[in-house]
């Protein structure tokens, strides 16, 4: 059965249906009460047969399970779930009557799921399996060669389909069957990744991708127009630019042109020249305007998936987003998900851009998605929406199901499905004291902060949306003491010129409204991957071609961003941050690029500030041992203590088998920072900290005890921060701060900083 003609060899003899029907007989009579026989019978089938792969799907509560199979990955059995409208299996019970289709990736209805490894095979049978006109499953065949199914095979999936039928219906087998998909409400905890800080308690509730459109019958292309099917596509083109257009536009009033940027990304696609001759192409080859989107940008999908990358993993969502968008306009059948009607905690396989956009925060309580990370578009606009969310649950979403009692905790990638009491409590008392927390300390939102002593310490905001930007005097933030600039890089194909930087970063300091501004300058590589920059994949991409290294190498790619907010300092108070350095070489380099970009301006006539204060990030060992010198050459430096920890203790901290080894405690990390805020006490120079220690409250006493003057952290993070700040003596935290310093174990110094956290209630 595994030729490829279209009609079966003359010499081969005909399939003995009867013979099949009796060894599935003989299975089920000599089966124990106590065994699954569907393994038995996909597996005598799948011999019949001469396919690849038989498996069984049996219908419950609307939902098609798979129960058995011989060919596919065991560990599918149970996990691979789906409604009736989803999936070419799903077609089956539809139409009530076989699908069959050459190239199942290429259909429209195929849906994929990764822990089957079915990604090697090409054709596809389905048959429905009914009993008394009720449908009570599916039965599907996969062969790795392409192969299309004679009447006679068809018949004989028919006439076993039939008998199945039956078998599935006694109700020994039925409770057999439960038993294997019964799901307990048993208290389980899941870990993804966090991508969208917070925590929501809430039902599951599922966003299917809903009705996907059929395709034309395959076999019908020869008898198309290809000049009318080109006409067909152009218009269902031009209709889902308009769409995504309108997305476009309800973000940018929502939030800013950052976001907004993901659909502007998604249009330009569309209008590709080469993406549009690949189309034209397959048309003029007499398959329809539908087979052609499918097969093309399915085509992209599976080469984004095979990058190990991440973020280039992730885009592959975009894609998805994108051909269903154009075959709905095409075919005129709209899918009937409407994410903006979601309540609970939402479950998806990915979250494509256009249903993250449409989420309501007041009914959405949490994310929850089976693929993506923290670069992807859905997470950056969970951000934005201020919804929690963790992705990357990878199979382990299986084991959640409608109406289950959900917990989603953003902050540490946690998901508790049917929590226990004790679970709950938790985390409603967290809630409540949260409630409490933000009511009490909002009255601290215009007060100074400042120690019982009268040591003045900056409290600022860490910002990577535009949107962040209205909470800063809500939450009392006295400026930004870090603005990421990558996301506009990372949300486009191209890099932004100067003009397109320029307006962005004018409009965040108009927004900022007086409020100094700290611009880091690009940090590209490592966790975050930029493709217009078009840098190759490496094995260790926090020790490779990152930040400052790539655009030493690439100056003009910095010296256009160093032009843009020179130019925005005439409207706002801004500062300079650049990330990364390593040594004088570094810093030297740089500053020589700023003075060009300066005389640049200077000589269009550009205004800018005469003075805009120029620091730099202390992420790397070398910086440390070399503090006293790069201090001369800048005019105040900022902490960065995630990376700085990172290469000090030689820790990956996205690599969870080491991350108890990433430690702010460790002796080596408190001996760089007062090392560092000694040489800025001698030369006079700010020193703050924008990495996470920075809005801890249990390490702020430590960081105030060390000298540092300056602290940026999460919006949300100040009051908390501040009301700490303002309960403590400075020099008390000096003498104490000085007593951990001689300590050489991570015990030790605990030993010290747990009893005075208690002291002041610190938690």
């Amino acid at each position: 059965m595994k030729q490829k003609s279209t009609k079966k060899d003359s010499q081969n003899p005909p399939l003995d249906s009867l013979k099949t029907l009796s060894h599935i007989a003989s299975i089920l009579q000599k089966s124990h009460p106590a065994e699954n026989p569907l393994a038995h019978i996909v597996t005598l089938v799948r011999h019949q047969l001469e396919v690849d792969v038989c498996s069984l799907y049996l219908l419950m509560d609307k939902t098609l399970i798979l129960v058995a199979t011989d060919g596919l990955h065991p560990s599918s059995i149970g996990q691979v779930r789906m409604e009736i409208h989803e999936g070419l299996t799903g077609l089956a019970i539809e139409k009530l009557q076989p699908v069959i289709v050459n190239e199942a990736s290429h259909h429209p209805r195929f849906k994929y799921f990764p822990e089957t490894g079915e990604e090697k095979f090409h054709s596809f049978a389905a048959v429905p399996l009914m009993e008394r006109h009720q449908v009570v499953g599916v039965l599907t065949l996969q062969t790795v060669e392409s192969h299309i199914f004679t009447p006679q095979e068809i018949e004989v999936l028919k006439l076993i389909a039939f008998q199945l039928a039956g078998v599935i219906q006694n109700l020994v087998t039925l409770e057999i069957l439960q038993r294997e998909v019964k799901h307990e409400k048993k208290p389980l905890q899941l870990q993804g990744i966090a991508v969208a800080p917070g925590f929501g308690v809430g039902p599951a509730c599922f966003l299917r991708t809903g009705e996907a459109p059929v395709l034309l019958p395959l076999g019908s292309s020869q008898n198309l127009d290809p000049k009318e099917e080109w006409k067909k596509l152009k218009t269902a083109l031009q209709k889902a630019s308009q769409g995504l257009m309108r997305l476009e536009k309800k973000l940018f009033k929502k939030f800013s042109k950052q976001e907004s940027d993901i659909f502007y990304s998604h249009r330009m696609i569309l209008s590709d020249p080469t993406f549009l001759k690949k189309l034209k192409h397959e048309i003029q080859k007499g398959v329809s305007a539908a087979e052609a989107v499918s097969q093309i940008i399915g085509t992209y999908i599976h080469e984004f998936e095979k990058i190990e990358d991440p973020y280039f993993k992730e885009r592959s969502a975009d894609l998805e987003d994108l051909r269903q968008r154009v075959l709905e306009n095409l075919l005129g059948k709209m899918s009937p998900k409407h994410p903006e009607k979601a309540e609970g905690i939402l479950i998806a396989e990915t979250l494509v851009p256009s249903d993250t956009a449409r989420l309501d925060p007041e009914r959405i309580k949490g994310i929850i998605t089976s693929r993506g990370g923290l670069t992807s578009h859905a997470a950056i606009l969970a951000r934005s929406l201020g919804i929690p969310a963790v992705m990357g649950v990878g199979n382990e979403l299986a084991k959640i199901h409608p109406g289950n009692l959900l917990i989603v905790d953003g902050s540490e990638g946690k998901i508790y499905v049917h929590p226990e009491q004790r679970v709950l409590q938790k985390y409603e008392r967290i809630q409540e004291e949260q409630a409490n927390q933000i009511v009490h300390l909002q009255k601290f939102a215009g007060e100074t902060s400042c120690t019982l002593d009268g040591r003045r310490i900056h409290l600022e905001a860490n910002i990577g949306l535009f949107s962040d930007l209205q909470k800063l005097r809500y939450f009392g933030a006295e400026g930004v003491g870090l603005y990421r600039t990558e996301f506009p890089f990372m949300m486009r194909k191209k890099l932004p010129d100067e003009e397109e930087q320029f307006d962005l970063y004018r409009k965040i300091v108009e927004e900022a409204a007086g409020l100094p501004i700290t611009f880091r300058i690009l940090d590209a590589g490592g966790d975050k991957p930029i493709e217009s920059l078009g840098v190759p994949t490496e094995s260790n991409a926090f020790l490779g071609y990152r930040s400052i290294r790539l655009f030493l190498k690439r100056p003009e790619i910095l010296q256009t961003q160093l032009k843009a907010l020179l130019r925005v300092s005439a409207y706002g108070p801004i500062r300079l941050l650049i990330p990364m350095i390593s040594g004088m070489e570094d810093l030297r380099m740089v500053k020589e690029i700023f003075s060009l970009a300066q005389k640049e301006l200077a000589k269009k006539g550009k205004p800018h500030a005469p003075q805009i204060p120029f620091g730099i990030m202390i992420e790397v060992p070398s910086a440390v041992q070399l503090v006293h010198l790069l201090l001369r050459e800048v005019d105040f430096l900022s902490i960065g203590t995630n990376d700085l920890i990172q290469y000090t203790l030689a820790v990956d901290r996205n690599n969870e088998r080491v991350a108890s080894f990433f430690e702010p405690l460790h002796p080596a990390i408190l001996a760089s920072l007062a090392q560092i805020t000694e040489a800025g006490k001698k030369q006079k120079k700010t020193v703050g900290v924008c990495g996470e220690m920075a809005g801890d409250p249990k390490l702020v006493p430590l960081l105030v005890g060390l000298g540092i003057t300056q602290l940026s952290m999460m919006p949300s993070s100040i009051p908390l921060v501040k009301q700490v700040i303002r309960n403590l003596h400075y020099e008390e935290t000096q003498k104490w701060m000085g007593d951990i310093l001689q300590k050489v174990t991570v015990q030790e110094v605990r030993e010290l900083v747990d009893p005075f956290l208690k002291k002041f209630d610190i938690r």
